[in-house]
């Protein structure tokens, strides 16, 4: 009786052991561990379109951040979206490319139509918060 008892309270330890080892990996180094975050999958994207606000179809668009100088794919979503001009920027899945305060990326982007160039700055945030979010800039870029 007084072993099942033991082996029940040993099992029980390192199930609570387990779980607690778990939880603490999936936190990156110097996250606060009580923070509760949603299952939602963020995702953070622009439109690119011309002056009168219809979409453009773009090419060679390139994301780099300039806090650390390397270049973001958004992970998880491919780039380009249904949507003609639309482009996923980053997603949850980049948030450890990100500072928890927001880094500013750099955007460039091609025309198709007449490979003219568009160049914007956007400050997104990642880190230890729950979702990538946008801090500041346009929603629309503007090929001129």
């Amino acid at each position: 009786m007084k072993r099942t008892l033991y082996v029940k309270v040993i099992s029980a330890l390192l199930i609570i052991a387990g779980f607690s080892a778990c939880s603490q990996k999936l936190k990156p180094a110097g996250c606060p561990t009580d923070q509760v975050c949603t299952m939602i999958f963020t995702t953070l994207s622009v439109n690119f379109v011309d002056k009168a606000g219809n979409p453009v179809t773009v090419k060679d668009v390139k994301v780099l951040n300039l806090r650390t100088n390397v270049a973001i794919l958004a992970q998880g979503m491919g780039s380009m979206m249904s949507q003609p001009g639309k482009y996923t920027l980053v997603s949850d899945a980049n948030k450890k490319q990100l500072s928890t305060e927001g880094d500013d990326l750099r955007i460039t982007a091609t025309n198709t139509a007449n490979n003219k160039m568009v160049t914007a700055i956007i400050k997104v945030s990642g880190g230890c918060n729950c979702h990538v979010s946008k801090v500041s800039g346009a929603d629309n870029i503007v090929f001129e």
